[in-house]
């Protein structure tokens, strides 16, 4: 059949559309089981689902775990009461996670040195 179309070197491949994970994140156990450094990624929801569905076997850690409450809020744009939650948070970090689940548009303006700093998670409408 070669012969007959004339085709000798041809190569074909395909690509994943799946491009993994959190950015920069390392390829082992340690993203597993350790928050990522940043909420940016490209995971559809369904994704996302998937990976959070995973239950943990591991019966004892490398490393000390430290309970922590995870905090979404929900919104369209600004969060009004950022300066109240500030204050409740003020001296507890490393005892919460913080995720700002919001509208696409949305583009929050937190300075550095706020708990809401670039806790921003894509959303998908």
């Amino acid at each position: 059949m070669i012969q007959y179309f004339g085709i000798e070197n041809v190569i074909t491949y395909s690509k994943s559309s799946f491009q993994g994970g959190c950015f920069e994140e390392p390829d082992n156990l340690e993203k597993w089981i350790r928050p990522p450094v940043s909420l940016m990624h490209n995971m559809s929801d369904k994704e996302l689902l998937w990976r959070a569905s995973f239950v943990p076997k591991v019966k004892k850690y490398p490393f000390n775990r430290v309970p922590k409450v995870a905090f979404m809020f929900l919104t369209r744009g600004p969060l009004p009461l950022a300066p109240i939650w500030e204050k409740f948070l003020k001296g507890h970090q490393g005892f919460y996670s913080i995720y700002i689940h919001s509208l696409p548009s949305y583009r929050p303006n937190f300075p550095r040195s706020s708990v809401f700093y670039q806790r921003q998670i894509p959303s998908q409408v």
